[in-house]
């Protein structure tokens, strides 16, 4: 009884090296953000009406696990410059985040995606969900906060 146990651990075992051996490698979204971005955006107020911005992001990969994001926006009468520094374990993301201007900071977590990231931001007072989905060039970056005048902010960034 022991060997069977012992063949079909064995054969199990080598069936699930078999497996992640030959399963497919996802793209890491990661890879493609380093260096600097720029482009166009709007921000969505509560009430209602819409103002376009010009952005820059710059992203800095200190080691192959954490990410930095360093983001500036202006439009006429609106202006918004975060830091979000980021540990990716996994699928799993983790971080800190932090809007210079108006002094709020907040914790990030959410999960990478074969595209970018799905995360949520929690401060004292908001909170906010944020999709970014990348590619070499382009970038897209959608956030939706909540306990703020501001409803939603959509930008897009490119590097090519």
């Amino acid at each position: 009884m022991t060997r069977r146990l012992a063949r079909f651990a064995a054969a199990t075992g080598l069936g699930l090296l078999a497996a992640i051996a030959i399963a497919p490698v996802t793209a890491n979204p990661m890879a493609d953000l380093s260096g600097r971005w720029s482009g166009n955006g709007s921000i969505a107020s509560a009430g209602g009406s819409v103002e376009q911005m010009r952005c820059v992001a710059t992203y800095f990969q200190k080691r192959v696990d954490t990410l930095q994001q360093n983001l500036r926006c202006a439009s006429p009468r609106y202006k918004t410059e975060t830091t979000a520094d980021l540990l990716v374990r996994g699928a799993f993301v983790v971080g800190q985040w932090q809007e210079k201007i108006h002094g709020r900071t907040g914790q990030v977590s959410g999960r990478l995606t074969e595209k970018g990231f799905s995360l949520a931001i929690m401060g004292d007072s908001f909170s906010a969900a944020l999709d970014l989905t990348t590619s070499a060039c382009k970038q897209s970056i959608d956030i939706k906060p909540r306990g703020l005048e501001i409803s939603r902010i959509s930008i897009g960034l490119g590097k090519c």
